[in-house]
């Protein structure tokens, strides 16, 4: 696997970077505040979270491009 992997939640407007298979960073917005949090996953729930992303499990997850979450990086 190549790192960083590009998702996004289907249908809601929350990024995702992944650095790692142990860490990745999110981008959500609420409202017209955006929030950028980097996980470091310490705990076994957050890292399958993060092997739940890399497989795009159950239709919750998208593959994007990097041009997609940089351009909401910028915004």
């Amino acid at each position: 696997m190549r790192f960083p992997q590009y998702r996004k939640y289907v249908g809601k407007n929350t990024f995702f970077k992944i650095l790692s298979k142990n860490q990745f960073e999110e981008i959500s917005f609420v409202g017209i505040k955006k929030f950028v949090v980097t996980i470091n996953a310490t705990q076994f729930p957050e890292m399958l979270r993060i092997q739940d992303m890399i497989e795009c499990r159950d239709g919750t997850w998208e593959i994007i491009d990097k041009a997609t979450y940089s351009e909401h990086l910028k915004s």
